[in-house]
C-alpha cells in the first residue's frame, strides 16, 4: 500500500493516524518513537494480535508494513488496518495506521477508537520497556 497520498473515502468509515505534517491530514497525530522501524513494527504486530478478533492478513517487511483484519463481535464484519513504520533521518521511527471498514457508510467511530486504543497500548508497551 502506498501510504503517501492515501485517498480517503468521502464516507465516514475510515481513520488515519500519522505524524504531524502527513498528507492527508490525520485524525490522530502519532509521535516519533525511539525504536527502529523494524522493532516498532514488531511491537505493533504483537500488540495488535493480542486484541480480540484481529488477524494478520499480510506482511511486507521490505516496505515496513503489516496489514490486519479486525472482525466485529456481532456480525463478523471485517475492517482492514494497514500499518507502516518508517525510519527517521536522525534515528528512531514514525508510524502510520489506516483503518477502514469494508462494508457500510458509517462505522460509528469504531475505526478511530481502534487506532486510539492501539496507540495507547503501544505507548504502554514502550513505557514498560523503558
Amino acid at each position: 500500500m502506498d501510504f503517501i497520498g492515501i485517498e480517503r473515502l468521502a464516507t465516514p468509515n475510515t481513520a488515519l493516524a500519522a505524524p504531524q505534517g502527513f498528507s492527508p491530514v490525520p485524525d490522530i497525530v502519532t509521535p516519533a518513537y525511539r525504536l527502529s522501524a523494524p522493532d516498532l513494527l514488531a511491537a505493533v504486530q504483537r500488540m495488535a494480535l493480542a486484541q480480540p478478533r484481529v488477524f494478520l492478513a499480510a506482511e511486507y517487511p521490505e516496505d515496513g508494513q503489516v496489514h490486519f483484519v479486525a472482525r466485529s463481535l456481532v456480525f463478523n464484519f471485517p475492517d482492514l488496518i494497514a500499518v507502516q513504520a518508517r525510519e527517521l533521518p536522525g534515528g528512531g521511527s514514525e508510524l502510520v495506521l489506516y483503518s477502514r471498514s469494508v462494508y457500510g457508510q458509517s462505522d460509528f467511530g469504531v475505526n478511530q477508537a481502534r487506532l486510539r486504543l492501539w496507540l495507547d497500548r503501544l505507548d504502554r508497551l514502550a513505557s514498560e520497556k523503558g
